[in-house]
């Protein structure tokens, strides 16, 4: 099983772009597989929203106010793997609906070239009706346009004259060039934990990325494979299952975490993980240790 952090950027002085080059070669020194970075475009205090966050159990987001500020992970990313020549990107997530499909489809395909291949786009729906609407972006039926998005950005990285027809979005004759570097573009890994996003992981998804936050695993793993099977793709070789878990334990405790998740199928465990930005080598090698990475 692969092992990732989950990194975020930008809310401090000192966590800033030579912190994300710093943070980067430790992580790929320490043995560390992957990288991944949150989105959100804008934020509200936390009294604002009406919208629930998913992962809390009474709906509160989990940040204060002087946590408001991330970089766009898109150039966390470019930065990142211009000091890396092994560490794989992945965006965790980045709301696709809200954002332009085709200028969306340009930014990533330029990025899987600036990455040498290293990038998969982790895409989710978002749950933020707050944001959607700072953004200029219908909240409703977010899902349909998702879908449309997912479809037209495959359209436009592998079609020479590409054309697609839907209800968000249309165009035809479109030329977007160059291709990938990944064949067919980087992998769609859609996030999220509810129904919804488990049948558009299966239908639509290279693979599914969760978040086990508040659920037992086991079970959880049952519904996504359900609709994995639902469409033909249980015994899918290339389907790829990635898990995030807000890590509370201690470092003793992460062997049967990590041990846990790996007997269940995941194929890349993806940790957030408290690392001071004054003592980053010292608390990265503390925790590479602990998942048997570094001695």
């Amino acid at each position: 099983m692969k092992l990732g952090l989950a990194c975020a950027f930008g809310s401090k002085p000192s966590r800033d772009f030579g912190f994300v080059k710093d943070f980067a070669r430790a992580m790929e020194e320490m043995g560390f597989d992957s990288m991944w970075v949150p989105e959100h475009v804008v934020f509200f205090p936390p009294d604002v929203y009406e919208s629930k966050y998913p992962y809390d159990k009474d709906g509160t987001p989990p940040w204060k106010e002087a946590d408001f500020g991330i970089y766009d992970p898109l150039f966390v990313v470019a930065v990142a793997s211009q000091v890396t020549d092994k560490l794989r990107f992945s965006t965790s997530v980045l709301v696709l609906p809200q954002r332009p499909a085709l200028l969306t489809a340009k930014e990533v395909m330029t990025l899987d070239h600036i990455t040498n291949g290293r990038f998969d786009f982790g895409v989710g729906g978002g749950w933020s009706s707050e944001e959607y609407e700072a953004l200029g972006v219908s909240f409703a039926r977010r899902g349909k346009r998702f879908d449309e998005y997912i479809e037209a950005i495959r359209v436009a990285w592998t079609q020479d004259r590409a054309s697609y027809q839907g209800e968000f979005i249309s165009f035809e004759n479109v030329v977007l060039l160059p291709r990938p570097v990944t064949p067919g573009g980087p992998p769609f890994l859609i996030g999220g934990d509810s129904k919804p996003a488990m049948r558009r992981a299966a239908r639509l998804g290279d693979g599914w990325y969760g978040w086990w936050a508040h659920y037992e695993l086991e079970p959880h793993l049952e519904k996504l494979r359900a609709e994995l099977a639902e469409v033909g793709r249980e015994n899918d070789p290339n389907f790829r299952l990635k898990l995030g878990v807000p890590y509370a334990g201690t470092p003793d405790e992460l062997a049967a975490t990590m041990a846990e998740a790996k007997r269940l199928g995941v194929q890349e465990l993806v940790l957030s993980l408290p690392v001071r930005s004054s003592a980053m080598e010292q608390d990265l090698r503390l925790w590479a240790q602990a998942a048997g990475l570094a001695a």
